[in-house]
């Protein structure tokens, strides 16, 4: 269903997320904040549900305007370490993470996520003027049937890792959702658009990245 050029685009698309999100994250939580692109993987619905720990944390996102949803999966151990990161902690996850959210927790993690959505429209914009919302959050992969367990899916992992916590957290895109766009998704669309973009968009992006460079600095008081 997804050719390779395809998977590509995705695996940029994704990159230039996860980027953002080490940003985004980083001021949010004050702590050293690391996500990057592990794999882009073809598989079907029920592969996917099958991959992931229960209960987890899943994010059932409306990709307006798109048809049909897609999934933000974050591993517990990640979920954990934000949470006690935001209720003041050093970021660490908690001993007993194998268990479901509770509501204080969700809502934590909610107001996290739609922070993210703007990071996920600025990282399609090049393909699709996105619109995508959180619809609803998930702790059990049973309950989270998007598409018939034997459709086609794109899998992203991410390496995902706050302070000395590490996960893995995943993007499930349905074929039925991405297949208006596909024939958008090739190198020529995507250098095209870049070389559209104007030079305030290009300072943006510059500014963003150069954020998250880390710099050493002193200071001197006195002589």
């Amino acid at each position: 269903r997804f050719s390779k050029e395809q998977q590509r685009d995705i695996n940029m698309i994704y990159d230039s997320f996860s980027r953002f999100c080490q940003t985004t994250l980083s001021a949010l939580l004050r702590t050293p904040i690391h996500f990057r692109v592990a794999s882009v993987d073809e598989l079907t619905y029920e592969e996917f549900t099958r991959s992931i720990p229960n209960p987890t944390t899943m994010a059932i996102l409306n990709m307006d305007p798109l048809k049909g949803n897609a999934i933000f999966e974050i591993d517990p151990s990640i979920s954990f370490a934000i949470i006690d990161r935001i209720f003041g902690g050093q970021g660490k996850s908690f001993e007993n993470a194998n268990r479901e959210l509770t509501d204080i927790e969700i809502a934590v993690i909610e107001s996290i996520i739609v922070k993210l959505l703007s990071n996920l429209r600025e990282a399609w914009a090049n393909f699709v003027d996105l619109r995508p919302r959180l619809s609803t959050i998930e702790t059990n992969p049973s309950f989270a049937t998007i598409v018939p367990p034997t459709d086609m899916t794109i899998l992203v992992t991410l390496e995902s890792k706050i302070g000395d916590v590490e996960g893995m957290s995943n993007f499930c895109l349905p074929h039925l959702t991405l297949e208006p766009i596909l024939n958008k998704l090739t190198p020529q669309i995507w250098f095209s658009s870049i070389s559209k973009t104007t030079t305030a968009e290009n300072f943006t992006a510059l500014k963003s990245n150069i954020e998250n460079v880390p710099v050493e600095m002193s200071a001197i008081l006195g002589t």
